[in-house]
């Protein structure tokens, strides 16, 4: 039987009638909800860095958004919502401007958040920038994802509330999921953004200037994707960005699962009788409740953020 804690300033809470726990790898926060009926035993204040426990191990560091209690004839409810310790990130604006130059995003991130109390750390070689500068009102978050676009890299929060970047390397898990690992499996196709054609144009009424051109195979209708090129790269390659995204982004498969061993950015092998292949876990929402330990997965293909 898994069990789970709130830790809040050295104490420890059990007795959760209802956790859920969701991550993904588009959202720099982790987010999460509990639920007990004894809430007048928790003791917990607005600013408590709290810390959720599976089998003694920290799998949750953040901060409260919302806290509910109620009062009924036989008992105390509470429910906690809230997300992990880089929301303030999201949710705070730099007050000036500041430039950086010559150094890494790894190095530009840490300056950044060192108010926070939240340190980035990487396993990918990172390059000096030449320069960056940050700009009045806009969020920490809004730079951090300047950075990384620039680099071609994503930042995701680990388990202790910090940042870590991550960069086309993805582990796999060491288990192959088979049909009879699965509550339930959903496997539909968006074919709605694939084309035939990709080409992205300059805003140039020039004759020669050469377009970026790409064809799907794949795709036999007449089916034309037009842009105009407004980023520091070349035509072609965005427009072999375009193709390769627009195929990615059709896998989106749902799968429930009785495991909670799972990770976000990871590579999942799975063979069964509806899906054969190795996707990328994109999202995760871990839920315990009366009914049992569940993940809820969404799996894309494996090369959507590479």
């Amino acid at each position: 039987m898994m069990k789970i804690q709130l830790s809040v300033g050295g104490r420890k809470y059990s007795g959760w009638e209802k956790i859920s726990i969701t991550k993904s790898m588009t959202s720099l926060t982790d987010s999460f909800n509990m639920q007990i009926f004894k809430g007048d035993e928790v003791q917990i204040l607005e600013d408590d860095v709290i810390q959720i426990l599976v089998d003694d191990k920290v799998f949750f560091t953040g901060y409260l958004d919302d806290i509910n209690i109620g009062l009924s004839d036989i008992k105390k409810p509470l429910s906690l919502n809230g997300r992990s310790r880089p929301l303030d990130l999201i949710d705070c604006n730099i007050s000036e401007i500041k430039q950086y130059n010559k150094q890494n995003i790894k190095q530009i991130m840490n300056d950044l958040t060192s108010n926070f109390q939240i340190t980035t750390t990487s396993n990918v070689k990172l390059e000096p920038l030449e320069v960056f500068d940050t700009r009045v009102g806009e969020t920490y978050f809004n730079a951090i994802n300047r950075l990384c676009k620039q680099t071609n890299t994503l930042p995701i929060s680990d388990k202790l509330g910090n940042i870590k970047i991550v960069k086309n390397i993805k582990k796999e898990h060491p288990i192959i999921l088979k049909d009879k690992d699965f509550k339930s499996i959903d496997y539909p196709r968006n074919l709605s953004k694939r084309f035939n054609v990709y080409f992205y144009k300059s805003e140039s009424i020039l004759s020669d200037v050469t377009d970026g051109v790409i064809v799907d195979e794949s795709v036999k209708r007449y089916r034309p994707f037009v842009d105009v090129n407004n980023e520091d790269k070349a035509k072609q390659e965005l427009a072999e960005w375009k193709l390769n995204h627009n195929k990615a982004q059709s896998i989106n498969i749902t799968a429930v699962v009785n495991n909670w061993d799972l990770e976000i950015n990871t590579i999942l092998k799975i063979e069964t009788s509806l899906v054969n292949g190795s996707f990328l876990i994109k999202d995760i929402n871990y839920t315990k409740d009366n009914s049992g330990t569940v993940s809820k997965v969404i799996l894309v293909s494996k090369d959507l953020y590479v």
